[in-house]
């Protein structure tokens, strides 16, 4: 998929995220879809598959990332950040985006998919997401606590 949708969603996350979903999808031949959820499931943004299931793919994510981490910590080999599931008709990879708050990014694509391409692809991509929300964290002004003076 070369032309890439961007499909709203009822709470869509920084316009930031568009560029860089809309990328991954343009770069790699076989990527039929590519959703950004928050750690405990909702989805923040999606590029491709017009299907409406961002919410439920966000959800999923999260609780397949979730259950890689543990079973990362079961077998005391650390956190996982990068899940890869290879089916008879797809593949599916999963990444942490390495900022805070923490993301995730699902990418679902078709069994012709190079997995090496996706996997750098999808790397690239999520260390774009992390440094553009990086910003937008720096960016967010700082609330003064409630039994502060402001000083001038």
């Amino acid at each position: 998929m070369h032309d890439a949708d961007v499909i709203p969603l009822r709470c869509p996350a920084s316009p930031r995220l568009d560029p860089h979903l809309s990328s991954l999808v343009a770069a790699v031949d076989g990527v039929s879809g590519v959703v950004v959820a928050s750690l405990d499931g909702f989805a923040l943004a999606q590029v491709g598959r017009a299907d409406g299931g961002a919410e439920r793919l966000a959800a999923m994510t999260s609780s397949m990332l979730g259950l890689a981490n543990a079973l990362g910590r079961e077998l005391d080999i650390g956190v996982l950040d990068t899940l890869l599931l290879d089916a008879e008709h797809g593949k599916v990879l999963m990444l942490t985006i390495p900022a805070q708050p923490t993301r995730l990014l699902m990418a679902a694509c078709n069994q012709d998919c190079v997995m090496g391409q996706i996997l750098w692809h999808a790397k690239q991509c999520v260390r774009a997401i992390a440094a553009a929300m990086d910003a937008d964290q720096a960016a967010a002004p700082v609330p003064l606590a409630m039994n502060s003076t402001p000083t001038f």
